[in-house]
């Protein structure tokens, strides 16, 4: 464990919270008005290091809590609806609130035979431990947990609709995949792309 007792403190609260905190259940959800994308150089974060701990924490939390998790937000609002092989997508902002745990900044929600959802979060413990700002892309689907993309700089939303459909169409392929098999001890990470994190 780090011996900051700042970091060591968030990364506690974390694992011993992470069970409370969770995505809140679906709800319409208004259309932005008056919001506008954020100007930012969106520089991907690509360090082995910065991702361990992100891996770690969630297997902290045990199998029952293995699921990406976020405080509710404050407020949120559907920023722009799209399409992406015959499934309609809404762009859903939250204003980005800092905090050791896990925060929602935007979600991506696929409607269709399988509805899924693509979590864009920042995760304040993750940056105490890498001392730099650590915002990534998510899903969790069928059992697994993919990370698609890490962030340094908060994400442009320009950014983040191309990695979406791309995650929806499949053409992505994820930093890192991991699920929990019922029973057993601990994840396993089927994916875990060497080649972009260093």
């Amino acid at each position: 464990m780090n011996n900051n007792p700042k970091i060591s403190a968030w990364l506690l609260a974390s694992l011993f919270a992470g069970h409370v905190w969770a995505a809140e259940t679906a709800a319409p959800v208004a259309d932005c008005s008056g919001i506008t994308d954020v100007k930012s150089r969106s520089r991907l974060l690509l360090e082995s290091k910065v991702m361990m701990p992100i891996l770690l924490m969630l297997e902290g939390k045990g199998e029952a809590a293995f699921h990406p998790a976020y405080l509710p937000p404050a407020s949120q609002c559907v920023f722009e609806k799209f399409e992406v092989a015959g499934s309609t997508v809404q762009a859903i902002y939250a204003p980005l609130k800092k905090d050791p745990a896990p925060t929602l900044h935007w979600r991506f929600l696929v409607s269709g035979a399988e509805p899924r959802e693509i979590l864009v979060l920042y995760d304040g413990t993750a940056a105490a431990m890498a001392e730099k700002d650590v915002y990534y892309v998510v899903e969790e689907r069928q059992g697994n947990i993919s990370w698609y993309a890490m962030f340094r700089d908060q994400p442009a939303y320009a950014a983040l609709k191309p990695l979406a459909v791309s995650i929806i169409d499949g053409s992505a392929k994820p930093l890192a995949l991991v699920r929990w098999p019922a029973g057993e001890k601990e994840p396993v990470i089927d994916t875990y792309d060497m080649k972009r994190l260093k």
